[in-house]
């Protein structure tokens, strides 16, 4: 399994974080696109994507992404996210290719929250703690 997602990010061009990221399990919506581009076979469920199916959506989708980046601060007892600034399509590669030292640079010493969206639509989201990030301040 990890050698064929390796192997597909390559194809792809993405790192396989990002990959794993948009394609895996834990977000459906690349999936779910996928699936529902096959076409129905009268009486029968339809079938779930192939992982070349996959492949295909996501290098289909992933170019349109753009991205939300967000501070996650703790407010007492909650946590709230402050939008620190949006990235449009094709803006992000030092972002992917290099996240923690890219958010560091940019945001300085945070916990990060990076959203990836295409169109209106919610793609995936994935946290960082950055430039070595422990706790919230004051707690």
């Amino acid at each position: 399994m990890i050698s064929d997602l390796t192997t597909m990010a390559a194809a792809s061009g993405v790192p396989p974080w990002l990959y794993k990221l948009f394609t895996g399990m834990q977000y459906p919506y690349v999936r779910r696109l996928a699936k529902f581009a096959k076409a129905v076979i009268p009486g029968e469920d339809r079938r779930e994507p192939t992982k070349e199916d996959i492949d295909a959506k996501f290098r289909e989708v992933f170019p349109r992404c753009w991205v939300k980046i967000l501070e996650e601060v703790k407010v007492g007892m909650i946590v709230i996210f402050n939008e620190l600034g949006t990235l449009e399509p094709g803006q992000y590669a030092e972002l992917i290719a290099t996240p923690e030292e890219y958010l560091a640079k940019t945001y300085g010493k945070k916990k990060i929250k990076v959203n990836f969206y295409d169109g209106e639509n919610f793609v995936c989201t994935t946290n960082f703690k950055v430039g070595g990030w422990t706790e919230h301040p004051g707690h």
